[in-house]
């Protein structure tokens, strides 16, 4: 058994992908498009180059990933992806990678489970909680 989140981008997951790959945050295995998948005729051609199925791989443990169709595409809610990290450093660069062009919820600070925790929504939407552990 295993366990992967699926994230749902609006056109934007392949941008997503290669960025978090760039921050060290994992390893992209499959990067499959529409045009290049059982699925290419179901999608208007603007969006066949789109990604129908992605995934990176963070220690062993795997986000997966699609574009869906605009009117198909809700944001993101009630969830966050915690990357708990034990390199301060590391903490720190991925936190401020993801915090370009994002929204900043909470700023990294030292936390009576953590002495480097903050909260931050990417760039495409995505809310991730980053986490020191010692």
């Amino acid at each position: 058994m295993s366990l992967s989140i699926h994230l749902h981008f609006n056109g934007q997951c392949q941008a997503a992908f290669e960025y978090y790959e760039t921050l060290s945050i994992g390893k992209i295995g499959l990067m499959l498009s529409y045009s290049k998948s059982a699925m290419k005729n179901t999608v208007p051609a603007a969006w066949s180059n789109k990604i129908i199925h992605a995934n990176i791989s963070i220690n062993g443990s795997e986000i997966s990933g699609s574009d869906v169709q605009i009117n198909e595409y809700k944001t993101p809610q009630g969830f966050n992806v915690l990357l708990s990290i034990n390199d301060a450093l590391k903490v720190k660069a991925i936190f401020e990678g993801l915090s370009i062009n994002g929204t900043i919820i909470l700023p990294l600070q030292k936390t009576f489970w953590s002495p480097c925790y903050g909260i931050v929504v990417d760039q495409f939407g995505i809310p991730w909680k980053i986490n020191l552990i010692v």
